[in-house]
């Protein structure tokens, strides 16, 4: 458990590092401006190169934050389960950002949960070593049944 336990402890820092990141992009990354496709919401060259943030405002915190909290509840409540469920979750949040992000006429703040696809694999990567661990440490023995 203190092997799961790290790992996610790691994957909230990653989670905001990636947040953080995402909010200072440029909007170029979730619209088509950067190609010259301007909309109502991206009119020019300035609104597509201003940050993510600046576009959203203070609306953009809550939808980055989730991703993270969805990492701080491996932390408070190890186990592999809950560990796999947050793997989960992380997937269909990349999911659902990255086809908001592909089919979608404008900008909206789904968007970006497709930023967090590193956090999502990952999760996977440290739900699985520390299950590898744990069965490791428990010895060949831990299957079998007492009489």
């Amino acid at each position: 458990m203190i092997v799961m336990r790290g790992g996610w402890v790691l994957l909230v820092f990653v989670a905001v590092f990636v947040g953080v990141g995402a909010a200072t992009s440029p909007m170029l990354q979730i619209t088509s401006c950067e190609i010259g496709m301007y909309s109502r919401e991206v009119p020019n060259l300035e609104v597509c190169n201003a940050s993510i943030w600046s576009y959203f405002g203070m609306a953009a915190g809550p939808v980055l934050a989730v991703p993270v909290l969805v990492c701080l509840i491996s932390v408070f409540l190890p186990g592999r389960r809950v560990a796999w469920l947050a793997t989960a979750a992380l997937f269909g949040l990349s999911i659902v950002g990255f086809f908001a992000m592909v089919f979608s006429s404008k900008p909206g703040l789904d968007d970006l949960l497709g930023f967090f696809w590193p956090v999502a694999f990952l999760a996977v990567l440290v739900t699985g070593l520390a299950q590898w661990v744990g069965r490791r440490r428990s010895g060949p023995g831990h299957l079998q049944r007492a009489p």
